[in-house]
């Protein structure tokens, strides 16, 4: 029983690193494209390991996990990442899509 115990010890551990890397796509900031309440908060998500952090469009942060590659469950529903990276699609129907800030002008003299 000592060894099983120690073996799934080990394969959490091990699975940590894993998720951090399969999640790492689902980072960011985001526009809500529909299905949102309008104020001028951008939702975003971060993640450390298998654990997500997930801020709405007012700010309130939650607390959710990383369910596998492109995939997280936070606000008590499960959001999806698009093909192409740039969609998060929750279970709800609201849809996110990535912030991707505007290219500043070169302000640099001649």
């Amino acid at each position: 029983m000592f060894e099983l115990r120690l073996a799934a010890m080990g394969m959490a551990l091990w699975a940590t690193p894993v998720f951090a890397q399969s999640a790492a796509p689902l980072v960011g900031d985001y526009v809500c494209q529909y299905g949102c309440r309008l104020t001028d908060a951008n939702p975003s998500v971060q993640i450390d390991g298998a654990d997500a952090a997930c801020m709405n469009e007012f700010g309130g942060l939650f607390r959710g996990k990383v369910l596998g590659p492109g995939a997280v469950a936070c606000f008590r529903k499960i959001g999806r990442l698009s093909p192409d990276g740039l969609t998060l699609v929750w279970d709800d129907g609201v849809v996110w899509k990535r912030h991707i800030a505007a290219k500043q002008p070169d302000r640099t003299p001649p």
